[in-house]
């Protein structure tokens, strides 16, 4: 684990709110001056604490209404590599997300869709035929709540 001090978890914490926010507001925010935030930003994006910045983007406002959860549980006797097999999927747009899990299954895929009729269809052309498939469990979200919180980095603040 990296060594992070309260002014990093302070940036990290302001970032995580807002990427956009300019040196100046950052430095604000932080109590460093603007070169101090850019060397410490700098910095925690070379060791990898911050991984990039992306631009969230609203599913409905792009008919994209349906989102869904796909277990997935393979027969590991039957493949080489159950991530190859899943590989195929993580490619796909619709698939938003993939863990690899414990307990029933082995993956957990969010997919977004247009609709439940887009969902059938990508259950059918790209997930039911994979090889090796032993299971599958598909839950629709009915409300989505809170998507892409930021991470607890208070901790020493």
């Amino acid at each position: 684990m990296i060594s992070l001090d309260r002014f990093d978890l302070r940036i990290l914490h302001a970032l995580q709110r807002d990427a956009r926010l300019t040196l100046g507001l950052l430095s604000e925010t932080v109590s460093l001056s603007p070169s101090q935030c850019s060397r410490r930003i700098a910095r925690l994006e070379q060791e990898g604490v911050i991984e990039g910045y992306s631009l969230r983007l609203n599913p409905e406002a792009l008919g994209l209404a349906v989102t869904a959860f796909i277990f997935v549980s393979v027969d590991k006797r039957r493949m080489r590599s159950p991530r190859e097999a899943v590989a195929a999927l993580v490619a796909r747009d619709e698939v938003i997300e993939c863990h690899a899990v414990t307990g029933n299954h082995d993956f957990i895929l969010k997919v977004v869709v247009e609709s439940l009729g887009a969902l059938s269809s990508f259950l059918a052309a790209a997930v039911s035929p994979m090889e090796g498939i032993q299971d599958i469990a598909t839950q629709v979200a009915m409300e989505t709540l809170k998507t892409n919180g930021p991470l607890k980095v208070e901790a020493g603040y």
